[in-house]
């Protein structure tokens, strides 16, 4: 959370150093942006369609050369995601980070939205960040696409 508020501070052009909070963070900020990838799925909203109801999660993808790409995406596109990269990449499950779990009762609660909100970006930043280029592109051509 506080490499976050550091890099909210810095995309803003507010220094972040009148801000005793941030200052204790210990993420990078001599490097521009344009130096640095990082995954943020910042909100939600809810969408009641043919099939039922669902919530779509905006992602926004940040690439070194300051590339943003940005998307609405499913819980269950992020789901395909990673048995993509299972499947494409011969990972074995276990070697991906967590992933947050499907909920039927209660999947519209702002708590458990917040959490599992919170929970993508953290599997997307653990991939994006630390996998090589051609999973980079597979994540960025996976944004990019269009399903909803």
């Amino acid at each position: 959370k506080q490499w976050y508020q550091r890099r909210v501070a810095i995309t803003a052009g507010t220094n972040a150093n009148k801000n005793p909070d941030l200052e204790q963070c210990d993420y990078p900020t001599k490097r521009s942006l344009k130096d640095r990838k990082f995954v943020q799925v910042t909100h939600s909203r809810n969408v009641s369609g043919f099939f039922g109801d669902y919530s779509l999660y905006h992602c926004t993808l940040h690439t070194v050369g300051g590339k943003v790409i940005s998307n609405e995406k499913r819980y269950s596109d992020f789901v395909s995601l990673r048995e993509s990269l299972v499947k494409s990449f011969s990972f074995p499950p276990s070697a991906l980070p967590d992933f947050p779990q499907k909920k039927v009762i209660g999947k519209f609660k702002e708590d458990f939205i917040s959490q599992r909100r919170q929970g993508l970006e953290d599997f997307m930043n653990s991939v994006y960040l630390k996998y090589s280029q051609d999973i980079n592109t597979f994540i960025e051509m996976w944004l990019t696409s269009c399903k909803n």
